[in-house]
């Protein structure tokens, strides 16, 4: 099995590069992400069938890398969170909630509260009864407002 996936890497680089990828570490994670995708793929190919490989495999290594995106995006999300829960514009030992501002929504204060109390998007959704789209869209929207906040402060 190994000796196909190095086979078929180029495939797995081909799609990575479709992502553009930021830097190097973020171009191998995806292509860890990809060939996990390719092994997959390796898994359950029946050439019986009449598929080609790269084609049938194609989709799992896309699905792969773009779960890899979106958990790299929601560790960087949360980091950024945490950053400013301890960094204020006027000094490093002011706490984030201090600065929030009065032009929040009930729901993005209660979003950003949630979310400092270390409930995760899923929970938070959950408690406000509301898909978890809508709670990332809130959170994001008030995370805005409060930088917009801190930055003119």
């Amino acid at each position: 099995m190994e000796e196909l996936i190095e086979k078929h890497m180029g495939l797995v680089i081909s799609i990575v590069n479709s992502f553009h990828p930021k830097d190097q570490t973020e171009k191998e994670d995806y292509i860890q992400a990809g060939r996990i995708g390719l092994w997959k793929a390796l898994k359950n190919f029946n050439p019986a069938k009449g598929n080609v490989l790269s084609t049938y495999a194609w989709n799992p290594i896309r699905w792969e890398i773009i779960k890899e995106i979106r958990l790299i995006k929601n560790k960087y999300d949360s980091v950024n969170i945490e950053e400013h829960q301890h960094h204020g514009p006027l000094n490093s030992l002011t706490p984030f909630w201090e600065f929030i501002p009065s032009n929040l929504t009930g729901r993005e204060s209660k979003v950003i509260q949630l979310k400092l109390e270390g409930y995760n998007l899923k929970e938070i959704s959950s408690k406000l009864d509301c898909n978890r789209s809508h709670t990332k869209k809130t959170l994001q929207s008030a995370v805005s407002k409060i930088k917009e906040t801190n930055n003119n402060e």
